[in-house]
């Protein structure tokens, strides 16, 4: 798996916290820094640690020693998780694609709420570093890129709430998994022509 591929694959999840920020963006009516330093800290963490305990899995003594004589096969796996993600997000945006958002201004920040979104927005990354995992990524590398782009997406989704409102927080959604299924087409087709 190459750079370009993790970049646009952990972009690709990072929009999901983007679409979420958004929202919560669009609802403040002053930028107190010291409150979204948190939230944006919250996300950030929470999508590294997902992909922290995705990778995880993948060392486990008894499931390592079964993908590395069969690499092949978990190579594959990888590639159709990826590709599964994309679509589970697209899925995901589609549904939503008529929900009619009520802005209205909340200046207080329940943090319940946000753990849990943060939570929820992070299973993809737990799924993500699954395939990591399994396609041999360095973890270090995979963790700065998902720390970077993910506290990048979540300040310029505050910021994009805040100046432009909510509208647009669903077509990030599908955009991310545009991205995401990208990288798993990418990826299943280097398997492919690998194999044949």
């Amino acid at each position: 798996m190459g750079l370009w591929q993790t970049i646009v694959i952990v972009i690709g999840l990072s929009l999901d916290v983007f679409a979420y920020c958004l929202y919560k963006g669009a609802m403040i009516s002053e930028v107190r820094k010291g409150e979204i330093t948190k939230v944006v800290s919250l996300f950030t963490g929470f999508q590294v640690g997902m992909m922290v305990i995705g990778t995880m899995i993948t060392q486990i003594p008894a499931l390592k020693e079964k993908y590395l004589s069969a690499n092949r096969i978990w190579t594959f796996l990888a590639a159709v998780t990826f590709f599964a993600l994309g679509i589970v997000m697209l899925v995901k945006a589609a549904k939503k694609r008529h929900r009619v958002i009520v802005e209205k201004k909340q200046d207080q920040f329940n943090y319940h709420v946000i753990i849990f979104w943060a939570f929820i927005t992070s299973i993809d990354a737990l799924i993500a570093g699954v395939g990591f995992g399994f396609m041999g990524l360095k973890l270090l590398g995979s963790l700065l890129i998902m720390a970077v782009f993910t506290a990048a997406c979540a300040i310029a989704g505050f910021a994009s709430g805040y100046w432009l409102g909510c509208g647009p927080m669903n077509k990030f959604v599908a955009i991310g998994g545009c991205m995401v299924l990208v990288g798993g087409v990418d990826l299943l087709v280097n398997y492919l022509t690998y194999i044949f």
